[in-house]
C-alpha cells in the first residue's frame, strides 16, 4: 500500500475516532448538566418544604405560648388567694383546649420537622414541644402565677434559638432577637423623633389652632 492510501487510511481512521470521542463528550456533558439540573431542582423542593414546616411549627408554637399566658394570667398571682369559681372554669377549659392542640396540631409538625431537619433543628424542636408541655405544670397545681412566669419567658427564648437555627438551615446566617420581656422604648427606633416631637411639629402648620391642654402636657412633661 503507497504512503498516500496509508495516510489516507489514518486520517479517516482519526476522523472517525474524533466523531465518536465527540458525541461520547457531548452525551456525557449533556447528562452531567441534567444530572446538576435535577440536582438543583431536589434541593429548590427539599429546601421549599422545610420553609414551609418550618414556618409552620414557628407559628403553631408561637401560637400556643400566647394562648398558655391567656389562661394562666387567671392564677392567684402571689398563691396566697385561692382562684375564684369563675377563673377555675376558665383555666379548666383552656388547658383542656391546649393539651388537644398540643396533641393533635403540634406533634403531627413535630414530626415533620424531625423528617426534614437537621440534627440541631430537629432536637431543639423537640424541646420546645416539651416546653410548651412543661409549663403548664404549674398551672394544673393551680400554684401562684409569680411560679409560672419565669418558665413561659425561658420557654420563649428556648423558641427564639429554634428559630435563628432554622433560619440557619435555610441559608439565613445572621441571628435575629425578639428578647422578652422587651424594653421600654420598643418598638421605636433610638435617635427617629417622638410622640412629642410631632406634637411639637405643629407649631410650625400656618393657621393651625393653638395646642390643647393635653398636647401641652405632653410637651412639659417632656422637659
Amino acid at each position: 500500500m503507497s504512503s498516500e492510501l496509508v495516510a489516507v487510511a489514518v486520517a479517516g481512521a482519526l476522523g472517525i475516532a474524533g466523531t465518536i470521542v465527540g458525541i461520547v463528550m457531548t452525551t456525557w456533558l449533556g447528562r452531567s448538566l441534567e444530572r446538576q439540573r435535577l440536582s438543583a431542582e431536589d434541593d429548590r423542593r427539599w429546601l421549599a418544604d422545610r420553609r414551609t414546616v418550618y414556618s409552620s411549627f414557628l407559628t403553631l408554637a408561637e401560637s400556643m405560648l400566647r394562648d398558655v399566658d391567656s389562661f394562666a394570667c387567671f392564677l392567684s398571682y402571689d398563691g396566697v388567694q385561692t382562684v375564684a369559681d369563675e377563673d377555675e372554669e376558665f383555666i379548666a377549659e383552656g388547658l383542656l383546649d391546649y393539651f388537644k392542640r398540643w396533641d393533635t396540631e403540634l406533634q403531627p409538625v413535630l414530626g415533620d420537622v424531625q423528617l426534614l431537619a437537621g440534627a440541631e433543628v430537629a432536637d431543639l424542636a423537640d424541646r420546645v414541644s416539651g416546653a410548651l408541655m412543661q409549663i403548664t405544670g404549674v398551672i394544673e397545681q393551680r400554684r401562684a402565677f409569680v411560679e409560672y412566669y419565669p418558665g413561659w419567658f425561658r420557654a420563649g427564648d428556648l423558641l427564639a434559638v429554634l428559630r435563628n437555627a432554622m433560619r440557619s438551615e435555610l441559608g439565613l446566617k445572621d441571628e435575629i432577637h425578639t428578647y422578652l420581656p422587651r424594653s421600654g422604648d420598643w418598638p421605636w427606633l433610638e435617635g427617629r423623633p417622638s410622640e412629642e416631637d410631632y406634637v411639637r411639629r405643629q407649631l410650625d402648620i400656618p393657621g393651625r389652632p393653638p395646642l390643647t391642654a393635653t398636647e401641652l402636657s405632653r410637651l412639659n412633661h417632656e422637659e
